[in-house]
């Protein structure tokens, strides 16, 4: 049994588990699984691996390793620790008989009890996916497109393929696509493909939401290359400093292509800010068991409209350029905001139909983005 020790960065330290906690189980049927599991190795580098088996996360960073080891100790409990100490290396250093793990940093001591390694579910490491094909893209666009359409996946604990983001690469595109049923978003990204890999799969958006929030905690990751490695049921997302592996969902996606129409009737043009402004001015008197804003377009503006027959009735208008006939139609409020607030171009260019057509909101800018809104029924 070898006992592990190794010294390292609280801020490194830090980042890593907040990289990886996420991924463990709260209160699971294997109590390893509420731990992260963390390996010394005699080149210097310490891994943190988490898992709820369905997401596989393995983050790494430098130390200063003295005995090799590894060993899992529990997420939150060790979290809790680490942000609390003082800006020091840390020191930590195992008694393989006991499982017990001091820590020290500073004047700061504290024992925590750990679960053998041996207990912790597979990981994955670098030297088995160096065989395999991999797909290698920039990360911006990725990160950008899993913005623009992650948000508006159906959010079922379920595996049903809705809860899922819509993913293909082929040729110098990067297309995803989500929909709960009421809103469907789609968003196309120019790539560098250099192997020309074709890739075409879906993915559960918390995978997806889950990889952004990691995104956020690596430095310079506008720069960084992420490479996609597809398996028969999973997917692996690698770049320098993490592995991630995730289940795929199966099924047939919904064939979203046939929905978007290819005109509209009706054309508008809105500021955004302004649209965003005056929806969540009006908002304040919806009622918050619907969330229905009526939108009417008449000779350039916009008027919005909330009622709640017991509480009141709230009304704003913004200019728009619209010239065509006079359209009332009502949305749940939150998907358009959602959908604004994705946007970074100036305007919102807005296609309608009738008051039960599908709405197309596009930004006015070159982005290949749209977010296509089913509208509610007025009695």
């Amino acid at each position: 049994m070898s006992n592990m020790e190794f010294t390292i960065e609280k801020e490194s330290l830090l980042t890593n588990l907040k990289i990886v906690e996420k991924t463990t189980v709260a209160r699971g049927i294997q109590p390893v699984l509420s731990n992260i599991l963390i390996s010394a190795s005699s080149d210097n580098y310490i891994t943190f691996a988490a898992t709820d088996l369905d997401i596989n996360i393995v983050s790494k960073t430098i130390a200063s390793v003295q005995t090799p080891g590894k060993i899992t100790l529990p997420a939150k409990k060790l979290s809790e620790i680490v942000s609390r100490l003082s800006s020091k290396p840390v020191v930590f250093s195992l008694n393989a008989e006991t499982n017990v793990v001091s820590i020290s940093c500073g004047n700061s001591k504290f024992e925590l009890i750990g679960i053998s390694a041996e207990e912790f579910p597979q990981t994955i490491n670098e030297e088995e996916l160096a065989d395999k094909e991999c797909v290698e893209i920039d990360m911006a666009p990725f990160i950008k497109s899993i913005k623009y359409t992650a948000f508006s996946a159906a959010n079922y604990e379920s595996r049903n393929i809705i809860s899922g983001v819509f993913c293909s690469i082929s040729g110098e595109n990067l297309e995803m696509a989500a929909t709960d049923g009421n809103r469907l978003t789609r968003n196309i990204e120019k790539i560098t493909n250099e192997k020309n890999s074709e890739i075409s799969c879906v993915i559960p958006s918390k995978t997806l939401q889950e990889f952004l929030r990691i995104a956020s905690f690596v430095k310079d990751s506008s720069d960084e290359k992420i490479c996609l490695i597809m398996e028969k049921t999973r997917i692996i997302f690698k770049t320098s400093s993490m592995i991630m592996s995730s289940r795929l969902l199966e099924g047939e996606f919904p064939p979203y292509k046939q929905l978007v129409p290819q005109s509209c009737e009706k054309n508008a043009v809105i500021n955004r800010e302004e649209m965003i402004s005056a929806l969540e001015r009006v908002a304040v008197m919806v009622n918050e068991r619907t969330n229905i804003v009526k939108f009417i377009f008449g000779e350039n503006t916009l008027f919005l409209k909330a009622d709640t027959p017991d509480a009141g009735l709230g009304e704003d208008s913004i200019s728009a350029q619209y010239t065509d006939e006079e359209l009332t139609i009502a949305f749940n409020y939150k998907y358009v905001l959602d959908t604004l607030k994705t946007m970074e171009s100036e305007n919102v260019k807005i296609g309608l139909g009738g008051s039960l057509s599908a709405t197309l909101y596009r930004p006015d800018s070159e982005d290949d983005y749209l977010c296509l809104i089913m509208p509610i029924q007025i009695r």
